[in-house]
């Protein structure tokens, strides 16, 4: 029997050097996270020390709660939306766990209280667009839930996949907003009529899409087939 064993040269070569990785690969999240400050700046500036009878608030039928709920809402959005971004951010999950779970508790808390509020302020608010906003908050709160309850169960991979969905609705408004500034800009008529529901269900629907199409992208082969 013959043993062809390696030279020692062979043994102490070092490893090569990682491939650098390309532009369209390198971290997102700081961008996102100026996108989501700059959004809720401009979003809760013409709430701020404002009272109720000047603030832009949409008709309700003489509710009186309507606006301290709505802004409960907004506040508490707020805090998840600023939560979410470094729950996303896979460097902080990996070197600093106990920061990443303390940011999900915090988005958790934050999405369900808005999830509830919301529930309220929808019921009293124009009919237009009421099915889509019902359905986004339904959604968001479900998938923010079993993420949690995934997480706890430490069924990480359904915790992810879950937890990007609700990532994904969280950020609804994000481009919505950006959407619709694009539109203003570019001159594109819009029409009054299905604006509302359009601005409902495309940005978070087409997130969710974006998301399931990520995962598949992402996911080992064994994985796709299980998910089929």
């Amino acid at each position: 029997m013959t043993l062809h064993l390696e030279s020692r040269s062979d043994l102490a070569a070092p490893a090569p050097a990682p491939a650098r990785k390309p532009f369209w690969r390198r971290p997102w999240v700081g961008p996102l996270a100026v996108l989501v400050i700059y959004y809720l700046y401009t979003q809760s500036k013409p709430f701020v020390g404002v009272p109720e009878s000047r603030a832009p608030l949409q008709p309700h039928d003489n509710f009186p709660l309507y606006y301290p709920v709505l802004i409960v809402h907004m506040i508490s959005a707020t805090i998840a939306m600023l939560a979410v971004v470094p729950q996303v951010w896979p460097w902080l999950r990996i070197h600093h766990p106990k920061v990443h779970r303390v940011c999900g508790r915090v988005y958790l808390l934050g999405s369900l209280v808005a999830v509830a509020a919301g529930l309220v302020v929808i019921w009293w608010a124009p009919k237009s667009g009421k099915i889509g906003a019902l359905c986004l908050l339904l959604v968001w709160g479900s998938t923010s839930a079993i993420a949690y309850h995934a997480a706890r169960r430490r069924n990480y991979a359904k915790h992810r996949q879950f937890m990007l969905y609700s990532f994904a609705i969280a950020m609804n408004n994000l481009w919505a907003a950006f959407g619709l500034l694009a539109l203003v800009k570019l001159r594109i008529p819009i029409d009054p009529v299905y604006q509302p529901e359009a601005s409902r269900w495309i940005p978070w629907v087409g997130n969710l899409m974006l998301v399931q199409w990520w995962l598949y992208r992402t996911a080992r082969p064994a994985e796709v087939r299980s998910q089929r």
